[in-house]
């Protein structure tokens, strides 16, 4: 009569163990790989470079060649006076004196051109113009002297007539423009600007449009 019994026991205890087996709770499914790393969504690596999504806080670009040495004026002036033959960086005529300063300028240079028939004075002055600009604007003016981005250029001394005529063709080549902050400024139609930094002044290609 005892087989009976242990019977009914193991079968209890593998009902037993069947239930508390249901009663355990599923286990969670894995993870699965977030969406935006996937689609290169926000974060993800095809989001952009390190540059996406900055304010663009550059400054349009001015148009005028830039320069900040006498050297590298004498280069922009080369294809169309040649070389410079002579640069004369001290002596009188190389002082700034008080036009000069006003406009913003830092040193002046003499250039021989022309085996010495005709030379230029490159004045520079702020590399972004700012104060020549402010002296040309503060006084309603446009400029007699040719200007680049941180240099002005201007014919200052002539062997002759036919010395000066040249000299003044071939500084027009160059294609430095004048500086014009004239209130009641007008150009003529099809005439080519540079608008300036400051406003109500632009870069001309005449001094007087």
């Amino acid at each position: 009569m005892r087989f009976p019994s242990l019977v009914v026991l193991a079968a209890s205890m593998f009902l037993a163990t069947s239930c508390a087996s249901d009663d355990e709770p599923d286990a969670p499914p894995a993870p699965s790989a977030p969406a935006a790393a996937a689609s290169g969504g926000a974060g993800g690596a095809s989001s952009g470079g390190s540059d996406a999504g900055k304010p663009d806080t550059g400054k349009p670009a001015s148009g005028l060649p830039r320069a900040g040495s006498f050297e590298e004026v004498a280069a922009l002036l080369k294809p169309a006076l040649g070389a410079c033959e002579r640069m004369d960086t001290t002596g009188p005529d190389t002082k700034l004196n008080r036009a000069d300063q006003v406009r913003g300028g830092k040193q002046k240079a003499l250039c021989w051109y022309g085996g010495q028939q005709f030379s230029v004075a490159i004045l520079l002055v702020d590399a972004d113009n700012t104060t020549l600009e402010a002296f040309h604007k503060d006084r309603d003016i446009a400029s007699s002297e040719r200007i680049g981005m941180g240099f002005t250029v201007s014919l200052v001394g002539t062997a002759g007539a036919q010395a000066k005529t040249t000299a003044e063709q071939q500084l027009t080549s160059t294609g430095l423009p004048f500086l014009n902050c004239e209130r009641d400024f007008a150009p003529h139609d099809g005439v080519k600007l540079i608008e300036a930094k400051t406003p109500g002044c632009r870069y001309t290609p005449t001094p007087r449009i």
